[in-house]
């Protein structure tokens, strides 16, 4: 490319990926904070900005390049396309947030994230035996060719080493959590929330798509022991891939009057939501981290989740902890929450301690540093990273188991734009950048000084911003 800067290129075209907020949130914020790499490098980031985002491509850092392209996560088929444009902005390490997106053509090194092994350790989980199957032979080709391969927690991290032996250089790159989004929620902002989205007076949040390791039927079955004014409300995608068993559960039960499935809830409404529950509840098989888990503790609401390993090194003693099937304990430890204000208020006070503890920057930082590592052909330094040493890390409590993107390219000035910089066109097939305005192709909103000159010497322009869909 143009200027002779290579490029720590992320791909975060899951963003456009219906259902994949978790997914989302990790590559989005992590990148978010990442800081502006040094070795000469530039960060550019590969989207599909002719899709609806998940999350807003404005939070992304200003020194930034955002690098839009038609090709999909799932279109392998044009993976001779995609490897011309990873070429043509001279990446030198491509980082993947998950392995089934890994192109088949790789004309750099990668680094790949694989977030826990939940659809390996049961074939439920799955969906079926052929998906699991191919995840497990998709995965292992993707661990194989890695530089390096990320996940968000050591217990994902020891489940990983277990299913793939073989996976490289091992990296702990932890999640986090945006505090000031989640702890500065005001009275009005949760009052216009339980408006929006009929929310009960009093009722216990589950947060997380429909899917069997969410095991949300737990906290429908345990609602009946629960006092009577309590509601239940789950916020969550309904996956089509798997047959969802709450509607049925719920007739069958008679809590129709109880429990509201919300299937999305918008980004900006979300901490409010959070603010409004009574008890945040996370009763999950099998997880690789636990965001809502830290996302509630942000907002300040207590929280009564499962005691699997990757929630205690997470949370640990700032929740109650209840072992995942245990309906009987589910509806004890949800009932003692509500009815001791003593109780609620210790839990809400140390979930608050270890959000803060829990910035998306050290996973950032860490990410960073290894791109970089890759990108240099320098040794991988560190393994194991952690944002809170591990001999301060709490235990489990004792008892308790824009810019509109058509085809016209008639940009102007606004310097409210998110993006600072100038729109250029990939050239159709030339793997050069121009100037024209392609239809079905690639192109990149470039960084840019406002009023200075591009690498090929064209003066800026400014898109101008805007939060509806793109393109």
């Amino acid at each position: 490319m143009a200027g002779g800067h290579r490029t720590i290129l992320i791909d975060a075209r899951v963003n456009a990926l219906p259902g994949a907020h978790g997914l989302a949130r990790s590559v989005m914020k992590l990148v978010g904070h990442m800081s502006e790499p040094d070795d000469g490098l530039r960060l550019r980031v590969l989207v599909n900005p002719r899709h609806e985002q998940i999350f807003p491509l404005s939070e992304l850092p200003a020194y930034a390049d955002v690098i839009g392209t038609d090709v999909t996560v799932f279109a392998q088929h044009r993976c001779w396309e995609l490897a011309r444009l990873i070429r043509a902005v001279d990446a030198a390490v491509l980082y993947v947030p998950y392995p089934t997106f890994t192109p088949l053509v790789r004309p750099c090194p990668f680094v790949v994230t694989l977030h826990d092994c939940t659809i390996e350790s049961n074939v439920g989980f799955a969906g079926n035996w052929l998906r699991q199957a191919a995840m497990r032979t998709v995965t292992g080709m993707a661990l194989r060719r890695a530089a390096a391969m990320t996940a968000p927690s050591r217990a994902s991290l020891t489940e990983i080493r277990r299913h793939y032996p073989a996976a490289p250089n091992p990296t702990l790159i932890p999640n986090g959590v945006d505090v000031r989004q989640f702890g500065q929620v005001t009275a009005t902002a949760v009052a216009a929330a339980r408006a929006r989205y009929q929310l009960p007076e009093r009722f216990i949040l589950a947060v997380g798509a429909h899917r069997p390791h969410k095991n949300h039927e737990v906290l429908v079955r345990a609602l009946a022991a629960v006092p009577g004014d309590v509601g239940l409300v789950i916020v969550g995608y309904f996956d089509p891939n798997f047959r969802d068993p709450l509607p049925g559960l719920i007739a069958e039960l008679g809590l129709e009057s109880r429990v509201k499935l919300v299937p999305e809830v918008a980004e900006e409404w979300l901490p409010a939501v959070y603010r409004a529950a009574s008890v945040f509840a996370f009763p999950s098989l099998a997880e690789g981290y636990g965001i809502p888990v830290l996302e509630a503790m942000a907002a300040g609401v207590p929280v009564v989740m499962s005691d699997i390993e990757v929630l205690a090194e997470v949370a640990g003693s700032a929740a109650v902890m209840v072992g995942p099937r245990d309906m009987a304990g589910w509806a004890s430890a949800v009932t003692a929450v509500l009815a001791d204000a003593a109780l609620s208020g210790r839990l809400t006070g140390a979930g608050r301690a270890v959000a803060a503890a829990a910035g998306w920057e050290h996973g950032a930082s860490a990410l960073g540093r290894l791109l970089s590592d890759v990108a240099a052909g320098r040794p991988i330094r560190s393994c194991v990273t952690s944002p809170v040493p591990s001999s301060t890390r709490p235990r489990p409590a004792a008892g308790y188991s824009s810019v509109a993107l058509g085809n016209s390219c008639a940009y102007t000035r606004d310097d409210r734009s998110p993006w600072p910089g100038q729109v250029v066109w990939l050239r159709p097939g030339s793997g050069r950048l121009g100037s024209d305005c392609p239809r079905r192709n690639h192109y990149v909103l470039a960084r840019a000084q406002r009023g200075g000159q591009n690498d090929s010497g064209a003066s800026v322009q400014y898109a101008a911003a805007s939060r509806r869909r793109l393109g």
